[in-house]
């Protein structure tokens, strides 16, 4: 899967750089621009004060403040635009590169209610999502995928009669669901190896010592699972192990395949380097590429049974 990927990336990078480069490279030297300019005139409105009207009762320090703040903000919006452009133009680019036939919008996310129905966290107080991949694959199931975000809120008083509240993050990362055109009317559950689970009666062995390494996996109905993780799946999944250092864990119940991905923020601009620099655009075609592989192997698996 690894050559396949980097065949693939190698020609998509190309694309996006060509497509891409001059549009980040404009919006954020006129950004630079705008912020220049902003600066030399807080600067010049305050050098004027300070030699002009220094008993007009208006504190230099307030004019600072208020420049200070005019300058924050304009970088905040410069941020801002650049953000949505990279988005559109280079995490947009890397999604119709993988499949024409899916579409991916930063604005929206996956709802509370279709994460709540894989019941991979029991119980969380704060939820996020943005930054939706969705559409059909090649076999006609429909997808989504997005970032999603989860926390557990703990609110306590001390011993001051003074409210506190922590936040405990419990994942960070990618989440997806998939309609099966096919119900294999079982349940089958991949997760992150765990001692605590060695001895479960649902736990199947899978014939691969690497894989029993990182993951276990749960079900009903052994001689499906075994007829579904073929070779070439079990390898998909100790891939995305060596690529990521992330576990994946996915749901299959019935007609519906639940998947996440943990990762740090998926899709932002970098801080530091240049919006294109390759390593970095590698990485996030990689949040892409190496679950969806996962899912169309699964199902390709599952309508042979």
């Amino acid at each position: 899967m690894e050559k396949e990927f980097e065949e693939n990336f190698e020609k998509l990078y190309e694309n996006i750089y060509e497509n891409c480069s001059e549009r980040l490279k404009n919006i954020e030297t006129k950004k630079n621009k705008i912020i220049l300019g902003v600066v030399i005139i807080c600067i010049i409105i305050n050098l004027i004060k300070i030699i002009f009207f220094k008993e007009n009762g208006i504190s230099e320090y307030l004019i600072l403040f208020f420049s200070i703040a005019i300058i924050l903000i304009v970088v905040i919006i410069g941020k801002q635009r650049y953000r949505k452009l990279y988005k559109a133009c280079v995490i947009e680019g890397l999604v119709k590169g993988y499949s024409k036939n899916l579409d991916f919008s930063s604005q929206i996310g996956i709802t509370k209610m279709d994460y709540v129905a894989s019941k991979f966290d029991k119980n969380f107080d704060s939820y996020y999502s943005e930054d939706k991949i969705y559409g059909n694959l090649e076999t006609g199931e429909k997808i989504q995928m997005a970032e999603v975000v989860t926390k557990e809120v703990q609110i306590y008083t001390d011993a001051n009669n003074e409210t506190h509240e922590t936040e405990t993050l419990l994942f960070r990362g990618l989440y997806g669901t998939v309609s099966l055109m096919n119900n294999i009317n079982s349940n089958i559950y991949v997760a992150s190896n765990s001692n605590f689970n060695r001895f479960s009666k649902e736990r199947v062995e899978i014939d691969s010592s690497e894989f029993e390494k990182y993951y276990d996996c749960f079900c009903d109905d052994k001689i499906k699972t075994m007829q579904i993780f073929t070779a070439d799946l079990i390898e998909k999944y100790v891939d995305i192990i060596r690529n990521k250092k992330y576990g994946f864990e996915l749901k299959i119940v019935n007609n519906m395949i639940y998947f996440r991905y943990k990762c740090d923020n998926a899709f932002e601009p970098p801080t530091f380097k240049t919006g294109l620099d390759k390593e970095f655009v590698r990485k996030y075609y990689k949040l892409i590429y190496y679950p969806l592989e996962i899912v169309k192997s699964t199902i390709a698996n599952i309508k042979e049974i």
